[in-house]
């Protein structure tokens, strides 16, 4: 009975590390077929650009992003072949533990087999049965032969479970192998295809010195798009921090009122509070004057002063209401108190995060970062964040964000939870989201679907990427900026695809 469970726990803990290994490369491999598609739509790009018959900048940026891409693929490939070798390790040890295990079974089925066929004979059952000292025993004798019996077809049966398994795992085992070989062809492939990309640069960057003024022109015409659009996103910045100041300065000014008016209420409260106080007073000492004219005598006298005595007066309404009032009030200015400071707590102050939204959606954004939805389905980035310098020359190109780019024109969406703070029109569309005391920025749009003031969600439809007439190529310019006007790198905010 151990023994079987043994073999259950261990066959289990075979399946599970086999099923763990395969959804580790379904995840690698989805990952390739990511990477493959953005080759493809590289490759088509390139090809859109190159009818052109014209070296351009953006040439050389889809070249230099290809090889990118191409080496991502590689490494994922190498990540593939090394969770095959694993595999094929485990699949090695654990055929060579069932076969041990094999053999163990049919060198004790053999043994059972030998000590069968020397006790063969029926005399010797029968002379097993009758030297039985009681009937008792003899029945136990009986069950005993039959449970040996039976003993050995478990035997065998457990030998026919053993090969089956073994020639599964063998079955798996080749299968991997199989797998293994397609991945190193896939590696080989793709190796040959970073060496021609890498040639391809090489022969764009010879070109591209002979015409190194045009790539300069190019770059500072990009350079006064990339200022224009930053020109307006701080003038945006700047109006949205004066317009946030304007209602928080309003909110202040009627927490102020309000909270005047309730001191008016106090201040009327208590002097309601003292003229009941002095009535109660007067009405006491009329009634001590009353009591002392109509004494007879002294025994009557100090009775009726003992009567008399003045005694705790019960709160009039008009006390009691004012006093409610006092304490309804205070409540609710400690309560909005330790919910501000609550909110606030660990936080620097920005009039941007000034009311409850606006906090909330600066907070979400935050908790996000690494994990926000990607502006588009689909496409690829065709200019990356930062500065970037030509190989061969003297030259930089600069970008506050990134240029993704797309085979055929898509819809463009909202990362997160805002408010639309402006929609320009400039020889094409860029909106400008406000997430708290963030901004994202969503340009080189042919249409839009929002408006100014418009609230959005993550993944609302802002509008559509326009499509360059010469190229082909569908491309939108993405930007995420803080509430100081600094770029800040998109891809440490957008989640993996």
């Amino acid at each position: 009975m151990i023994k079987k469970l043994f073999v259950l726990t261990f066959i289990l803990c075979i399946f599970y590390v086999h099923g763990f290994g395969q959804q580790t490369r379904a995840e690698i491999q989805q990952q390739q077929r990511y990477l493959q598609q953005e080759l493809a739509d590289l490759n088509s790009s390139l090809s859109n650009v190159r009818k052109t018959k014209k070296l351009s900048l953006r040439e050389l940026n889809l070249i230099q992003q290809k090889i990118k891409a191409r080496q991502s693929l590689i490494n994922s490939i190498n990540n593939e072949l090394g969770d095959l070798d694993e595999t094929i390790a485990n699949y090695n040890k654990e055929i060579a533990q069932q076969k041990q295990q094999l053999d163990t079974l049919k060198s004790k089925y053999a043994q059972s087999l030998i000590f069968a066929y020397k006790n063969r004979s029926n005399y010797n059952y029968i002379n097993f049965l009758f030297s039985s000292n009681s009937f008792n025993d003899a029945i136990r004798r009986v069950a005993y032969l039959k449970s040996y019996r039976q003993f050995r077809e478990t035997q065998a049966g457990n030998i026919v479970k053993a090969q089956s398994l073994l020639k599964g795992k063998i079955n798996s085992l080749e299968n991997t192998k199989n797998a293994k070989n397609a991945a190193l062809e896939k590696q080989g492939n793709q190796l040959t295809g970073l060496q021609n990309d890498r040639n391809e640069k090489d022969s764009a960057l010879v070109l591209l010195k002979g015409k190194e003024g045009n790539i300069s022109k190019e770059i500072a015409a990009n350079a006064i798009k990339r200022r224009r659009l930053q020109r307006v996103l701080q003038s945006v910045i700047r109006q949205e921090i004066a317009e946030a100041e304007r209602k928080e300065k309003e909110r202040q000014a009627k927490l102020e009122q309000a909270r005047k008016e309730a001191e008016e209420r106090e201040r009327v409260a208590e002097q309601q509070k003292a003229l009941v106080a002095k009535q109660q007073e007067i009405a006491l000492a009329a009634n001590a004057q009353k009591a002392a004219n109509v004494k007879n005598s002294t025994a009557t006298n100090s009775n009726t002063a003992t009567e008399n005595k003045p005694q705790e007066s019960t709160p009039s309404p008009v006390k009691r209401r004012a006093d409610e009032l006092a304490k309804t009030n205070e409540s609710k200015k400690e309560t909005a108190v330790q919910k501000e400071a609550s909110e606030r707590a660990n936080r620097s102050y920005n009039v941007l995060e000034s009311t409850e939204k606006t906090l909330i959606e600066s907070l979400d954004f935050e908790k996000n970062k690494g994990k926000l939805p990607w502006p588009t389905t689909g496409g690829f980035i065709s200019a990356s964040y930062g500065i970037q310098s030509i190989p061969g020359t003297n030259l930089k190109q600069e970008n506050d964000g990134i240029e993704i780019t797309a085979t055929n024109s898509t819809a463009v969406k909202s990362v997160a939870s805002g408010t639309v703070s402006v929609v320009i029109s400039d020889g094409g569309y860029s909106v400008i989201v406000r997430e708290g005391k963030y901004f994202t920025t969503y340009s080189n749009l042919s249409s839009v679907n929002v408006n100014r003031g418009d609230n959005v969600d993550a993944g609302t439809i802002i509008g559509q990427m326009a499509t360059d007439n010469s190229t082909g190529a569908a491309t939108v310019f993405f930007m995420v900026t803080d509430s100081q006007g600094n770029s800040l790198n998109p891809m440490s905010w957008l989640g993996k695809r």
